[in-house]
């Protein structure tokens, strides 16, 4: 089936085969509330601060996408600046936290079922038409998806977006995964469910 929409001249987003079991999974956890979790913001920050290592030190946005019929950003984390430069990362305001399925890199992310580094978002196909290249003004994107161990259902993905492009190395990859399921740890963590009560 082709991917590519004539008429809006953006690609459609993959079929999610997935959707009701995340949906349910999501709901036995105890997090299919749509609201942030302060541990999640602080992963994203890590993980921003971390993979800045690997992009020549530019400021990095990082987030922890619960995705469901839309995308929602349940940890997420900007860059502070002070005199224009990065200053470590501050939690984003909850308005901005959702995203259509239609804008970004996570949902492929999730249907290719691993790590998924864009050195330059441009140069991926799927990309033309898609918003959020000029909204944030993306230009690099690392995410990985966040796996459930016991049913192999993605709840989601852990991802860094950039404005500058980025030739991102395996350790760098590497880094995804490991954010990524340190995401699904704290989904699945008694601490976080008893925090969202």
């Amino acid at each position: 089936m082709p991917t590519y929409n004539n008429a809006t001249g953006r690609h459609r987003p993959p079929v999610d085969t997935d959707l009701e079991a995340r949906l349910a999974l999501l709901k036995d956890l105890g997090v299919d509330a749509r609201r942030p979790i302060a541990e999640l913001d602080a992963l994203a920050a890590r993980f921003a601060d971390s993979a800045s290592a690997h992009s020549g030190g530019q400021p990095l946005i990082g987030i922890v996408n619960i995705i469901t019929h839309d995308q929602y950003f349940a940890g997420l984390s900007t860059p502070r600046t002070a005199g224009g430069h990065s200053s470590g990362q501050t939690t984003a305001a909850s308005t901005e936290r959702t995203m259509s399925r239609n804008e970004g890199w996570c949902v492929f992310t999730v249907d290719r079922r691993k790590a998924f580094p864009l050195d330059n978002v441009l140069d991926y196909p799927r990309s033309a038409g898609n918003p959020a290249i000029y909204k944030l003004r993306v230009r690099t994107y690392l995410g990985a998806p966040m796996i459930h161990p016991a049913t192999g259902i993605i709840l989601g993905t852990a991802c860094v977006i950039g404005r500058q492009v980025t030739a991102w190395d395996s350790e760098a990859v590497d880094l995804s995964k490991h954010y990524a399921e340190e995401a699904v740890e704290l989904l699945t963590s008694d601490a976080v469910r008893r925090a969202l009560l």
